[in-house]
């Protein structure tokens, strides 16, 4: 993995920025400052009457085969329900109204992209659905979905330990 996701200053278009610290970059040519910054992911925990999870094995790198729950990046103009319910309905076809979903804690997460390993803000919320009947998986993000009794989640195959810690703390 590249130690900047920066090859050019944003400012001047020169090249060969220095790193102030793991976060800032610097032009030496113009002095912009360039900052990585945590990006904002939303992600669903969603539960049936039986409360069991909704858990998917993602079709895509990072973490290709691995477990995950439905999630991405949130897009402008979006609130982290709104996300939530769009990654949904993208990845597993469940048609939930952003309003379906409660916030439920945030965590700290690295998100391989590009060859940077990018820091991430998960927001996790939580979605109720009587069953799992509608659930159509789009195969460009999503491999097969499972659905476990929160107990029984295999937590050390999650791609993310911020997953997996989402469903730990979602379990007391």
């Amino acid at each position: 993995m590249a130690d900047t996701p920066f090859k050019f200053c944003s400012n001047c278009g020169a090249g060969d920025l220095h790193a102030v610290n793991e976060r800032e970059f610097r032009c030496p040519a113009c002095g912009f400052r360039q900052f990585i910054t945590p990006i904002a992911a939303a992600v669903a925990l969603i539960l049936d009457a039986q409360d069991r999870v909704l858990i998917i094995r993602r079709a895509h790198e990072p973490g290709l085969g691995k477990l995950g729950l439905p999630g991405g990046v949130i897009e402008p103009e979006e609130t982290g329900e709104m996300a939530a319910a769009r990654e949904t309905h993208e990845e597993v076809g469940l048609d939930l109204p952003a309003s379906a979903f409660t916030y439920f804690l945030a965590l700290n997460n690295r998100y391989a992209f590009q060859g940077y390993v990018w820091p991430t803000l998960d927001l996790f919320f939580v979605a109720r659905v009587p069953d799992f009947s509608s659930v159509v998986i789009q195969p460009s993000e999503v491999m097969e979905f499972m659905l476990c009794e929160l107990d029984s989640v295999p937590l050390a195959d999650f791609a993310f330990e911020s997953n997996a810690e989402a469903v730990r703390r979602l379990r007391t």
